[in-house]
């Protein structure tokens, strides 16, 4: 397992803290700032295009249309095109949202449409120096397929964007949807993966039943351990929330091979603590670097 004495530092939706959550233009102040890489969420449009957005819908609190805010929800991005897709402004938050208050510094940009996987990929291969890292986090809901691209229609063609950009050597897909990482394994086992986990109480390990989301592979069935879970269905890195990473899970997982790689830090105090328990990158907002 790879020790590093630096994790790598990833900006989270493209610096979701700091610029427009999943845009081209965050992707690149995020490619001008000291990180190894950004991540996205991804979806599947109805004529099968890869573009970069994390809920299933675009939000009334995050979306124009013609210099309007939505009043409700959009249709699900599986049932619209690309073209109806990018005619949506998600450059800014609606004032007074919950968003606007939660990051009240976030760069506003007016006319960001969402962006496609290989515009992505192009702004990752137009930057000069070493190839910086993309994490794609491929955003299935096996509770809710009819708001969610199908598994293995959105893995496929991940895949094929990834294969077309060469830049497989320099991606992880990623995602809560376990079903998901087994479909990369078998169709691209050279592609790297992280299986996220969610916060969740230790007898909630124990007691929760076949879950969908685990593809078979529950932690109540494996001692309540996330981590042993993850290593039976074939994992090679624990991607948690960053509360969740302790001194004792730490040695758990170099004890099972794991990598550690944890998602929502925000703060300095928190990329250095895990640094410091020596996690393999750290999935951060952007609003504030060490």
């Amino acid at each position: 397992m790879d020790d590093l004495a630096k994790p790598l530092l990833i900006a989270g939706a493209t610096g979701y803290g700091a610029w427009p959550a999943n845009t081209l233009a965050g992707a690149r102040r995020c490619l001008d700032a000291p990180f190894d890489g950004f991540e996205i969420d991804v979806q599947l449009t109805a004529d099968g295009r890869v573009v970069a957005h994390h809920d299933y819908r675009f939000s009334p609190d995050q979306t124009r249309l013609g210099g309007d805010w939505l009043e409700t929800a959009s249709a699900p991005i599986k049932t619209l095109t690309l073209k109806e897709a990018r005619r949506f402004d998600v450059g800014r938050s609606r004032p007074d949202s919950d968003e606007a208050r939660r990051y009240p510094a976030r760069a506003q940009i007016d006319g960001l449409p969402v962006a496609t996987l290989p515009e992505l990929l192009g702004a990752l291969r137009e930057t000069p120096g070493a190839p910086r890292l993309i994490y794609v986090e491929i955003k299935t809901n096996p509770l809710h397929p009819e708001d969610a691209p199908a598994p293995e229609a959105v893995v496929d063609a991940v895949l094929r964007d990834l294969a077309a950009a060469a830049w497989e050597d320099h991606a992880k897909i990623i995602a809560f949807d376990w079903k998901v990482l087994r479909l990369v394994g078998d169709r691209a086992p050279a592609i790297r993966t992280a299986h996220l986990t969610v916060p969740r109480p230790d007898e909630a390990r124990l007691r929760r039943r076949r879950s969908p989301w685990y593809d078979g592979f529950d932690a109540f069935g494996h001692g309540g351990s996330d981590l042993a879970a993850i290593k039976a269905h074939g994992g090679e890195e624990w991607s948690p929330y960053y509360t969740d990473v302790t001194a004792e899970r730490m040695e758990e997982a170099r004890a099972l091979d794991l990598r550690v790689g944890p998602w929502g830090l925000s703060g300095a105090a928190d990329i250095r603590r895990m640094a410091e328990l020596g996690v393999y990158s750290s999935t951060v907002s952007g609003a504030e670097l060490p």
